[in-house]
């Protein structure tokens, strides 16, 4: 099974990604490779699971590492119900809900996502803030800018500012004003392998150190942004050594 796993994988990525894993992390990356992907439902704050239950049937087993959030079956409707154009919740991958769990979310505090679109760790940080203190929320590109201030509106987030610009010109004009930056950065995106078989094809050897220096620069917007004792969670969807421990 592992042979069949791994020829659907870039050589590129065999060589380099999936060397960099242990010998018992390669099995464990396989077997979860030929899975597949996992849904999850994060709750607007205030919205009872038992709500959801009732107009969608189904289990909704609890995701451990983030607060009133839920595993949902693959061939849930959720997406399509009016309780989710109504911001009753977000739905979004149980991995990517790790990084704002790791980022310590207090209320009261100035929150910076710096690469936010298309808003679930925003809205996650926003649940989490109870409606005190100041959230940023940043999206470099326009359209995904657009789209990331619907999310927000559609969850209700009241103390949020989206912004549309260049990390280092938020530098330049703020400097060192926030609690904690978020910076779930532009990969080259080999956590998508499972969920979105064409991120293969767009992969190539040279994605990882390309991806690495746009990071970097990133980064060093964040560190001007947050106070002195202040906290950055870095992350990516990616496995590589270059991208990750080596931008870090």
């Amino acid at each position: 099974m592992y042979t069949v796993c791994m020829k659907k994988l870039p050589d590129g990525f065999i060589e380099t990604s999936l060397a960099a894993l242990n010998e018992e992390e390669v099995p464990q990356f396989l077997d979860a490779f030929a899975e597949e992907p996992a849904r999850g439902m994060r709750l607007r704050p205030g919205v009872k699971i038992h709500t959801v239950r009732h107009a969608l049937p189904g289990r909704y087993e609890a995701i451990p590492w983030a607060e009133n959030a839920h595993y949902i079956e693959m061939d849930s409707l959720a997406g399509a119900h009016p309780l989710h154009t109504a911001g009753a919740y977000y739905l979004q991958e149980p991995s990517a809900m790790a990084a704002v769990a790791a980022l310590g979310v207090r209320p009261g505090e100035r929150i910076l996502d710096l690469c936010a679109a298309p808003g679930g760790k925003s809205t996650q940080i926003g649940g989490l803030m109870r409606g005190q203190g100041t959230l940023v929320s940043n999206e470099i590109v326009p359209n995904r800018a657009r789209i990331l201030s619907q999310n927000i509106e559609r969850m209700g987030i009241p103390n949020c500012i989206v912004t549309n610009e260049q990390p280092g010109r938020l530098a330049e004009k703020w400097g060192a004003w926030f609690d904690c930056v978020l910076v779930d950065a532009p990969c080259s995106g080999e956590g998508m392998f499972r969920k979105e078989p064409g991120a293969m094809a767009e992969w190539t050897e040279e994605s990882p150190a390309g991806c690495a220096v746009r990071q970097q620069q990133i980064l060093a917007s964040a560190a001007q942004l947050v106070k002195p004792g202040g906290r950055i969670v870095y992350s990516t969807c990616t496995f590589n050594t270059t991208e990750n421990e080596g931008v870090v």
